[in-house]
């Protein structure tokens, strides 16, 4: 089942299989199933947006081999509006910073799956598979309502 929508980032698409999303991609397709998860997923993702979510509850169900989805494990334990380096990810899953990259770069549901949150060593931004724009903006929306929620 799929579903795409417009949000400030561009046209997301999301995917379904038995009530778990199972990828999330910045491209547009024609079907739009209306299932209750994936309708979830856009509202959840909608909030995120807005500053106004920092946790997804939706259920995820990516693919991937046994190291992939140990790394992208790891990710999602990374709070809302802070980073880690590829090698934190390589200490917590194992295997070295690069092949942590590697797997980073195969997650199939970014945003809900915060690779975007994994920096090199040096704090510098590099590669993301939506493209380091989206990266960029993710991290600012992220540091920006986390700034406002400690000024409140």
């Amino acid at each position: 089942m799929r579903l795409s929508f417009r949000t400030v980032l561009g046209i997301i698409t999301l995917e379904s299989h038995e009530g778990c999303i199972t990828s999330l991609s910045f491209r547009e397709t024609e079907q739009r199933d209306e299932s209750p998860v994936l309708l979830d997923a856009e509202q959840e993702i909608a909030e995120y947006l807005k500053g106004e979510r920092k946790k997804f509850t939706v259920p995820v169900c990516p693919r991937g081999t046994e190291y992939q989805k140990r790394v992208w494990d790891a990710a999602s334990k990374i709070p809302y509006g802070e980073t880690r380096t590829y090698s934190w990810v390589a200490g917590i899953a194992g295997g070295s910073p690069r092949s942590a990259g590697n797997a980073l770069g195969a997650n199939p549901i970014p945003i809900i799956i915060p690779c975007h949150r994994i920096v090199s060593s040096d704090g510098g931004i590099s590669g993301y598979s939506s493209g380091i724009d989206i990266k960029r903006s993710l991290l600012r929306l992220e540091r920006l309502h986390l700034d406002e929620s400690v000024l409140k």
